[in-house]
């Protein structure tokens, strides 16, 4: 069984980002234990989850090419905590985000597209630089902007370029 976390601990989630533990609390209607965490970056927000669900698994129907095993796991890289924003992946050797990599890593333009919509809502403007870089393009914009135009070119790819025969 994992412990469980305690205020002031810091946890990797498994898209990347890296959280400190503010406080277990209980809900005042159901008794069900919180978790109360935030982004160091983030002054003004912090999360709470149900303690079942910030110790449980990934979802590997959901998520199939996450190598972690769970949503979150404590992170004890002493040297990268000071700057909770930009903390590289605690786990892969390469240094780079687990989801990135699974992309990176994708044998077929259509696993990639897979892989790519699994970053949707996580994926970081650098992420997203990675990723132009590596299909030769050229992206502008906020991240939701970056994200739609790699798409756009991904769905092209996927279509002109699948192996399908042509005569």
């Amino acid at each position: 069984m994992r412990d469980l976390p305690r205020p002031g601990q810091v946890y990797r989630h498994f898209k990347g980002n890296i959280y400190r533990i503010i406080a277990l609390a209980n809900h005042s209607e159901t008794g069900e234990t919180l978790v109360i965490y935030k982004r160091d970056d983030e002054e003004e927000k912090a999360y709470a989850r149900p303690l079942d669900m910030f110790m449980s698994e990934v979802d590997k129907k959901k998520y199939p090419y996450v190598a972690e095993k769970y949503r979150f796991t404590l992170y004890t890289d002493d040297e990268a905590v000071g700057d909770m924003a930009t903390v590289p992946d605690g786990g892969a050797e390469s240094g780079l985000d687990p989801l990135l990599e699974s992309f990176l890593d994708a044998p077929t333009i259509s696993d990639k597209v897979g892989r790519f919509y699994d970053m949707k809502g996580c994926a970081t403007p650098e992420m997203l630089s990675y990723v132009a870089a590596s299909l030769d393009l050229d992206v502008s914009g906020d991240t939701e902007q970056m994200y739609d135009e790699i798409l756009k070119a991904l769905k092209a790819k996927e279509k002109y370029e699948s192996g399908r025969l042509r005569r």
